[in-house]
């Protein structure tokens, strides 16, 4: 369906539209919602925060305009905005409400061998501090892949690189990575 097709469904009969915009944009939407709050919500908040979006697509209707952009960017900005709204949300509400003198509140667990807990916490920063000093866009590269688990295509469009690039560079990256955590 084009975009002026949308404008005319819209504008005409909201129940179909509502429909062929949930089963063509669904996929879409609930991926920019995991994206945005997979670190802080359950799978529930997230379809929560799906059905939300389309609520207020369907909302923002009337000002939907072909001419000023596709359906597709439409959808995908009040998603963007909807998910972050959410993500404030529910990072607001899981803030740490305890209080030290409550009986409820308890200390980590220590590990059982402070000894191997240091010393993980020393490759940590050791790996940390060799990532950063690789240089860019090698650390950049290794950070997206690694850290954010993002793919080499996705890299790849936000470092203004070629997959393959990605793919040698990040190959190059893990050697001198291998080298220098030898070398420590």
């Amino acid at each position: 369906m084009n975009d002026a097709e949308w404008e005319l469904l819209l504008h005409t009969d909201q129940r179909k539209a509502c429909s062929e915009l949930v089963n063509t944009f669904a996929n879409l939407v609930y991926a920019i919602a995991a994206n945005k709050l997979g670190s802080v919500a359950s799978r529930e908040d997230i379809e929560d925060c799906v059905s939300d979006i389309f609520a207020e697509v369907l909302r923002c209707a009337p000002s939907y305009n072909a001419s000023a952009g596709s359906m597709k960017a439409f959808i995908s900005a009040i998603a963007k905005r909807r998910s972050i709204d959410a993500f404030r949300r529910i990072s607001r509400l899981s803030v740490c409400t305890d209080s030290i003198d409550s009986d409820d509140f308890a200390m980590p667990a220590a590990p059982d061998n402070i000894e191997d807990a240091v010393d993980d916490d020393l490759m940590k920063h050791q790996l940390w501090e060799a990532v950063k000093g690789l240089g860019e866009p090698d650390s950049q590269i290794i950070f997206y892949q690694y850290f954010y688990c993002f793919k080499v295509s996705d890299i790849a469009g936000k470092l203004g690189m070629t997959p393959a690039a990605v793919q040698k560079r990040s190959l190059r990256a893990r050697e001198k990575l291998r080298m220098v955590l030898e070398k420590r």
